[in-house]
């Protein structure tokens, strides 16, 4: 089943369509970039004994890529790697679409997310 896409255009002009939300196994994957990355063991937790040290720093850009290889659909009509388009464009250009992407990846309440069922829930 084909989902819901939008399209916006960058301050540089740039056409990007995205998909409006990730399905749960996206979800799980990019949450699995952080947890793989974190060395602790159980009883450094019952110790309160974790610092951030012990967090690899490299998780970041392995969410940033698995969320853009996610939802970007196409880049200037690009849609064979739109990735790779999106890479060649100025930094300028790929912080506003990453900028888009964690609208959807990281909603910070129903109300503002770009993600679909949004609305109130009703009983059946």
């Amino acid at each position: 089943m084909a989902r819901e896409t939008r399209e916006f255009t960058t301050p540089g002009g740039s056409k990007v369509v995205l998909r409006t939300y990730l399905n749960g196994r996206e979800k799980q994957s990019i949450k699995a970039a952080v947890y793989s990355s974190m060395k602790m063991n159980v009883n450094d937790m019952k110790e309160g004994d974790v610092s951030i040290d012990q967090l690899s720093g490299s998780f970041v850009v392995e969410q940033e890529q698995k969320a853009l290889s996610y939802l970007l659909v196409s880049v200037n009509g690009n849609m064979d790697n739109p990735v790779e388009a999106l890479l060649d464009l100025p930094a300028t250009e790929y912080d506003a679409v990453v900028e888009e992407i964690n609208k959807i990846t990281n909603p910070t309440s129903p109300e503002s997310s770009e993600q679909l069922g949004t609305g109130p829930s009703q009983a059946a």
